[in-house]
């Protein structure tokens, strides 16, 4: 091949690889189009994150409104075995039964009322104030309960007295005094066992002006 036929062949490979290779404008429209996607991938990056934010949200506050609604109904059923047994003393006390076992000492009546599976020991406030006249059987809650008259000492008032085994429904009473209607009613927990205390509301009346008067 003569040099005139190289030259030839040159210049038509070097036409070949000229058409081959991008332009000018065509290298512009690859960069723009790279520097449009990058946005568009950000955006699509954070519209798939905001889902997710809004989702925790939406559970935070769930368990948040779960939690709030456990609350109140824990407090509200406390509330209303509270006020069951108020209303179970108050009623069974305003009945005025006489007692069953006529027994004043506690370890005497306890042998008496054999039913019973804890001891009639009272507390000592109770022992000090208050004379015991006997006992019955009844019931709170559905739990086998004594219902004791007690006579207080200083006014001659009769009070009944109940007594019963501290159970786990029964312990989350709050030691309280309340007015049931017209008895006035103590409720406490000591060594394992609930009590509650009638006392006709218009004799505590008069034993508080009587001690404003000795006073």
């Amino acid at each position: 091949m003569n040099t005139q036929d190289n030259d030839k062949l040159g210049a038509s490979l070097k036409d070949y690889y000229q058409r081959k290779s991008l332009s000018a404008d065509s290298v512009e429209r690859l960069l723009a189009q790279a520097n449009t996607e990058k946005p568009a991938t950000l955006l699509s990056t954070i519209g798939f994150r905001r889902p997710l934010v809004g989702l925790a949200w939406v559970a935070s506050l769930f368990v948040v409104v779960m939690v709030a609604q456990f609350l109140y109904h824990q407090q509200s059923h406390q509330n209303n075995l509270t006020a069951l047994v108020l209303e179970e003393i108050a009623m069974n006390h305003n009945k005025k039964l006489d007692a069953e076992y006529r027994e004043t000492q506690p370890e005497v009546l306890r042998m008496a009322m054999q039913r019973l599976d804890f001891p009639l020991s009272l507390p000592e406030d109770i022992q000090r104030d208050f004379q015991l006249l006997g006992g019955r059987y009844c019931s709170i809650q559905g739990g086998l309960a004594a219902q004791l008259k007690v006579r207080n000492r200083a006014t001659g008032a009769v009070s009944t007295l109940y007594v019963t085994e501290l159970t786990e429904k029964l312990a989350r009473i709050e030691e309280q005094q309340v007015l049931q209607g017209s008895v006035d009613i103590q409720l406490w927990q000591q060594q394992g066992r609930f009590f509650g205390l009638a006392t006709d509301a218009a004799l505590v009346s008069r034993d508080d002006g009587q001690d404003e008067n000795r006073e």
